[in-house]
């Protein structure tokens, strides 16, 4: 694993000229924890044997290197996946081409929640169609007495604070996001505002930082 380090460089070069996500090897998070932890271990050891020696040195100063090569294909492609689930919440292609396990996992994770935090503070936007038609000879007798009578009303149930808004500053680009009939570009120190637990997720995600909002704010995207 001598030149993973040139591949790091090979695979952040890839990722940041990508729209979508680019193609990595299959094995990518598990070489690249191995090579990692490789790295580390050599540097240590250099250093504590040979603390003025100038090996150790080096291999610290590229362990360094590395990982941060490594953070800035992840938080890529981070941005990417997030930016591809909420497309989809809002009804845009739930495919991921060039994902990883790990990555499909986590993008139909980010689905479920902002799919569930959507419906809950915002129900009225999810599509209403009538009723499936039933065949005569399969409603009974109780079942057509049920339906006469009227059904209780159901009763949206939502968590605390979900229908606060956080004002955000962008920290990077992003691909185009779908919201309702229009498109928006993420473009970096746009400041914006998503509901808390997606402006969450995406502060969480190092895409962007909270911003402390003194005055009242006209959000960019309604």
């Amino acid at each position: 694993m001598a030149d993973y380090y040139t591949r790091l460089l090979e695979l952040r070069r890839a990722e940041g000229s990508a729209h979508g996500l680019s193609k990595l090897p299959g094995e990518f998070y598990t070489q690249t924890r191995s090579y990692l932890a490789e790295l580390k271990s050599t540097f240590e050891t250099e250093l504590r044997e040979n603390p003025s020696g100038r090996k150790g040195e080096l291999a610290r100063q590229t362990h360094q290197r590395a990982v941060q090569t490594a953070r800035d294909i992840v938080e890529a492609r981070m941005m990417k996946i997030l930016t591809a689930a909420l497309q989809a919440s809002l009804g845009g292609a739930r495919e991921l081409p060039n994902s990883l396990p790990e990555e499909r996992a986590l993008h139909e994770s980010m689905l479920s929640y902002l799919r569930q935090h959507r419906s809950e503070v915002a129900p009225y936007l999810e599509p209403v169609g009538p009723p499936p038609a039933v065949p005569k000879k399969a409603v009974s007798t109780s079942a057509r007495s049920a339906a006469r009578e009227p059904a209780p009303p159901r009763t949206s149930v939502t968590s605390s604070g979900s229908d606060e808004v956080q004002v955000v500053r962008i920290l990077q680009d992003s691909p185009k996001v779908a919201l309702g009939s229009e498109s928006i570009a993420l473009r970096r120190d746009d400041v914006v505002s998503f509901p808390a637990d997606v402006a969450r997720l995406l502060v969480e995600g190092r895409i962007a930082e909270p911003v402390r909002v003194l005055e009242r704010f006209s959000p960019a995207l309604r």
